[in-house]
């Protein structure tokens, strides 16, 4: 059956949900076969007043009405939503989690079942349809299912193929990465003090820079570190900069900050 054509539930309201949700129905869900819990009451009339879907406070009746169970709550609160899911013994579903560091195993140990179980780790370009998500998938889950899960994420952008122990360095790296873009975009504002525009445009001007950038970088053969040499031109004004980036260990920063995130995914797994 086309996931088109089934029912798929949402444990959890926020903004990962809210994303995918925004998607699914652009992509031609129709509002009737998605249904959302949650105890935040703003959350699900958000969801119901803007897309239309069904939505409810108790998990147990998502539970028992979805063929599709997206998991999209935190992970520290993810063990109590299982624990939840295996006393209500629903039945047989797929089920797919976006809690980061949360591990396929840790949900199989939990639920001691058969499970159909996918780990999937969207991020937030999701909200534009210009996301990126990797998904994992168990012993368990069939090829359709795999092809499901790739269908419904694909309402909301790219969707890659990951082994399971890459998520966590895939989690710091792609997950948590717009974040990194914005903290660029803060730094490169704070430095154009000097140039008398109204910040709107000021950061419509860096935004629509780093949005060529990424577009050049995805449509040429070249390597990002080629397209850097491209621009700097020996003893210009580029390389002054390049220069002072490598003074203070930028790319050893980045490696390592990437690395400091990958340890804390794990961390949070394990909690």
């Amino acid at each position: 059956m086309n996931i088109m054509d089934k029912k798929v539930g949402f444990i959890g309201a926020g903004n990962m949900a809210s994303a995918l949700i925004s998607g699914m129905i652009t992509a031609g869900f129709k509002p009737e076969h998605i249904m959302a819990s949650s105890p935040g009451k703003s959350h699900l009339d958000f969801l119901s007043d803007n897309f239309g879907v069904k939505t409810s406070n108790d998990n147990e009746l998502v539970f028992k009405e979805s063929e599709v169970l997206i998991f999209a709550v935190k992970p520290n609160i993810l063990k109590t939503v299982l624990e939840e899911y295996k006393n209500i013994s629903p039945k047989e579903v797929l089920l797919i989690s976006v809690a980061a560091g949360f591990k396929i195993l840790d949900i199989e140990t939990i639920l001691s079942s058969e499970q159909r179980i996918i780990r999937a780790m969207p991020n937030t370009p999701s909200s534009i349809r210009s996301g990126v998500t990797a998904i994992s998938i168990n012993k368990n889950a069939t090829e359709d299912d795999q092809q499901n899960a790739e269908d419904l994420f694909s309402c909301v952008g790219e969707v890659v193929h990951i082994r399971e122990r890459e998520m966590d360095l895939y989690t710091a790296l792609i997950g948590s990465g717009p974040a990194y873009i914005f903290y660029l975009m803060e730094s490169l504002l704070d430095s154009s003090i000097g140039i008398e525009m109204d910040e709107d445009t000021k950061k419509n001007m860096i935004a629509s820079m780093i949005a060529g950038s990424a577009k050049l970088a995805l449509m040429s053969e070249n390597s990002p570190k080629k397209l850097r040499e491209n621009v700097t031109s020996p003893g210009g004004v580029t390389q002054r900069a390049i220069e002072e980036f490598e003074k203070n260990g930028m790319k050893e920063i980045v490696i390592e900050a990437i690395e400091a995130a990958a340890r804390k995914s794990k961390e949070l797994g394990g909690n």
